[in-house]
């Protein structure tokens, strides 16, 4: 694999793009873009998967943050109505869960509305609103590339917590963008975690 560090701005990428061959490799591209809307999967894992296969490392970060941020309007918008419909059918066990995914968030906001605030939380209460410190969280949530965090995850707190929808999309996606950034960097070797 090449040393992309070793490379300037624009010659990476002209270097790059002549080193892909993108006829014979739109099947790849199609099955990691597809990857990277899986949820737990996400483009943070598709980036090093994209990468391996040879694609240009812009491409790969742009595919993998564009592609995996497709679900969460469907998330944002049709989660609640989901769980609104699940009441109404007549299988208890989907309705008992419905109404445990709902208890467990509720119980989730009250902790986390009840905590009074340490460190960068501490202190910006009273400086800014509680939306304002949620969205914050989300952002934060959603940019660190772990195994759990993402948009899927991301939507299904903004919508669950109720947060407000326009603002939380606009949070998950620059945490998304950030998450594929910073996963094309520890892939290019950047910098690494050991």
């Amino acid at each position: 694999m090449r040393n992309w560090l070793s490379l300037g701005g624009a010659r990476l990428l002209t270097v790059a793009a002549n080193d892909f061959v993108w006829a014979e490799n739109l099947g790849k591209v199609i099955g990691t873009a597809l990857l990277s809307m899986v949820p737990t999967y996400e483009g943070r894992y598709a980036v090093p998967v994209m990468l391996k296969l040879g694609m240009p490392p812009l491409f790969t970060y742009l595919l993998a943050a564009v592609c995996s941020t497709i679900p969460m309007p469907f998330i944002l918008l049709l989660l609640r109505p989901v769980l609104d419909w699940f009441y109404t059918l007549p299988i208890k066990p989907v309705r008992k869960f419905a109404a445990w995914l709902e208890r467990r968030s509720a119980r989730k906001r009250e902790k986390m509305h009840a905590k009074k605030g340490s460190g960068i939380r501490g202190w910006l209460q009273g400086r800014v609103s509680q939306d304002t410190i949620e969205l914050i969280g989300l952002y934060i949530f959603v940019a660190l590339p772990l195994p759990g965090t993402g948009c899927w995850t991301g939507s299904a707190i903004a919508t669950l917590f109720e947060m407000p929808r326009f603002k939380s999309a606009i949070v998950i996606l620059l945490g998304n963008f950030t998450a594929c950034a910073i996963t094309l960097a520890m892939s290019l070797g950047a910098f690494s975690l050991f």
